[in-house]
């Protein structure tokens, strides 16, 4: 039976590593919601969006959020609430940020409140059930290679 602790980031390259498919995977599946409920869901809105709102979220997420949530889940001893904390602070600049970058619209208060919980269900949906797991599938693919690279040597 494989450890648990072989597939959690163990210094900053890790990290990136499986960052890297956790926030792709958030982006298309986020984007590609949020454009077909704004009627926005065009190749064009889609390519034209993808490069601004994955710089954007990938630097919110590695660079802010994620920094902030751990202080947070630290200081108050919740880890197994992380990615309560930490999609719900994305979702909740995001809901904000994403329509000006894909599409030019500000969303006004009341789209914001409505749009919030269900951005929040779907990306934590979407976090636990695929990103999350694609993460850590990666990094334990690169930890495992990487062992077998060090045998080798």
């Amino acid at each position: 039976m494989k450890s648990k602790q072989n597939v959690y980031p163990e210094n900053l390259w890790e990290a990136l590593i499986s960052a890297l498919p956790n926030c792709t995977t958030m982006v298309l599946g986020m984007m590609t919601l949020n454009l077909w409920i704004y009627g926005h869901l065009t190749l064009e809105n889609f390519i034209a969006a993808l490069g601004p709102i994955y710089a954007t979220a990938f630097c919110l997420d590695f660079f802010i959020v994620g920094p902030v949530v751990l202080r947070i889940v630290r200081r108050f001893d919740i880890m197994r609430y992380m990615p309560l904390v930490r999609v719900g602070l994305m979702a909740a600049i995001l809901t904000c940020l994403a329509p000006v970058i894909e599409t030019g619209y500000m969303p006004n208060a009341m789209q914001y409140i409505i749009a919030l919980p269900r951005n929040y269900v779907t990306a934590l949906l979407l976090q636990v059930l695929v990103a999350y797991p694609l993460g850590h599938a990666v990094l334990a693919k690169y930890k495992s290679v990487k062992a077998k690279l060090n045998v080798a040597r």
